[in-house]
């Protein structure tokens, strides 16, 4: 006769904790690639098929041997450009290395340009980041903007600092000055199509107010755990139940790309909400 013995409490206690450890730990580092196409008139013809692929909110992370997979999802995708918006670094933390070894491999893929994040505006080794970042082959778009040509025609590429570059966000005064920045750099440029790199999704507004067509954003994390039904729970700077978490949203004629981004900062776990790639192809409409 067959004994059966008996799981005492403690072990399904044990049992419970190391599948949720397993759990979170894949929703964490199983990175995901996620495709866009963006259509428009103002896409010179030497545009069509072009692929723009984003990464956001790096946050010093941790991918272990899954970094391979991260640097091959973006390989893969066949960029003609990356676009990294910010927050590559957690202000948190003081593992700086981690993006510079970041900042060196993906520029070994393709030309990449950059702006900063919120973090990067508190990072107390923001000047050692901006050493890294003039050591290496990427471009800082929030100096000066540049413009991407493919068989003599061109698009404009603009990039605009944080808002916490402004000043104290309390003030009034912040914003107004970040909103004529962005202004200043956006409006007015040479080739008819503008694409932005910007930081933050809930902004919508502001950059729908320029003459950027296409703009580029992270900063939400995806909502960090993410539900059937309402989707995104929580986003810093736009609270419970956030509207800009992942996805291509428009206003006024503006095209947002909303990154879930890679890391994570201050709360340390996603939930369905898989750290992302974003990919985006133009396709000419005439």
């Amino acid at each position: 006769m067959k004994r059966f013995k008996l799981v005492t409490p403690v072990q399904i206690m044990l049992g419970f904790i190391f599948a949720s450890a397993r759990f979170l730990w894949t929703e964490d580092k199983h990175i995901g690639t996620t495709h866009y196409t963006y259509r428009s008139n103002k896409i010179p013809k030497s545009f069509d098929g072009y692929k723009i692929v984003q990464v956001s909110d790096f946050h010093n992370a941790y991918f272990g041997r899954r970094s391979k997979h991260l640097l091959r999802a973006v390989a893969q995708a066949e960029p003609d450009v990356i676009v990294i918006t910010g927050d590559i670094v957690d202000r948190r933390t003081p593992y700086l290395k981690r993006a510079a070894v970041f900042i060196e491999q993906i520029t070994k893929i393709q030309q990449t340009y950059y702006v900063t994040g919120n973090h990067e505006a508190h990072y107390k080794h923001f000047n050692k980041l901006y050493e890294v970042i003039g050591r290496s082959d990427i471009r800082n778009l929030t100096k000066h903007s540049a413009v991407l040509e493919r068989n003599g025609e061109k698009i404009n590429l603009a990039g605009i600092n944080d808002v916490w570059f402004f000043g104290d966000e309390e003030n009034p005064k912040t914003y107004r000055s970040f909103y004529n920045e962005l202004k200043n750099t956006v409006n007015d440029l040479p080739n008819r199509m503008t694409v932005l790199l910007a930081h933050r999704p809930e902004l919508l507004s502001m950059y729908s107010d320029t003459d950027a067509d296409l703009v580029f954003t992270g900063h939400a994390h995806g909502g960090q755990i993410r539900l059937p039904v309402v989707k995104g729970l929580y986003a810093p700077h736009q609270g419970v139940n956030p509207k800009y978490t992942q996805g291509m949203h428009e206003n006024n004629g503006t095209t947002m790309i909303v990154s879930r981004g890679l890391g994570n900062s201050r709360f340390p776990f996603r939930v369905f909400n898989h750290p992302e790639v974003v990919v985006v192809e133009l396709k000419t409409e005439r």
